[in-house]
């Protein structure tokens, strides 16, 4: 009988470390300052662990699903990169920056509480240099407050390792 209940309780280990892998198919990620609000999940199109391939002349691919903290009308992708000590904003091209034409489950206006899946198609040009880098994604109103941030580890590289 003891044997069955150890059995029985290594079996609902097991379970729930698989639960664990599919439930956690996002990439690792961290949080950003100032206690801005964290997605639920971030996926990057053929990363499973950070650091994060970023090829040059393609566009980098992120899903990222929250949990809206509050309505808002409009929102707005701010993109800032780290790389070599140096911090600076990374402009998105107008309509990619335009968040709300990248929902995939949602449209704006966005209702508090509402779950939302957007999705970052970021271009990675050719000119950029292969280095190391932190991104911050910050999914923001009109008013600068965030629904979503995280920061990503990645690298830019010439071509996806396999």
């Amino acid at each position: 009988m003891a044997l069955l209940k150890l059995i029985a309780v290594v079996g609902m280990v097991l379970l729930g470390t698989n639960n664990s892998f599919v439930v956690g198919a996002g990439v690792a990620t961290r949080a950003c300052s100032d206690n801005r609000p964290r997605p639920t999940e971030v996926r990057v199109e053929g990363c499973t662990v950070p650091p994060c391939d970023l090829v040059r002349g393609s566009d980098a691919i992120m899903d990222m699903d929250f949990t809206a903290p509050f309505a808002a009308v409009s929102l707005h992708t701010r993109v800032v990169a780290t790389a070599l000590g140096v911090t600076a904003p990374f402009d998105l091209p107008a309509d990619r920056a335009a968040a709300c034409n990248w929902l995939l489950n949602a449209e704006c206006p966005v209702s508090a509480n509402e779950d939302i899946t957007y999705r970052l198609s970021m271009p990675v040009l050719l000119i950029y240099p292969r280095v190391s880098l932190s991104i911050e994604i910050d999914l923001v109103d009109p008013n600068g407050q965030s629904l979503a941030c995280f920061i990503l580890d990645a690298r830019v590289v010439s071509s996806r390792r396999v």
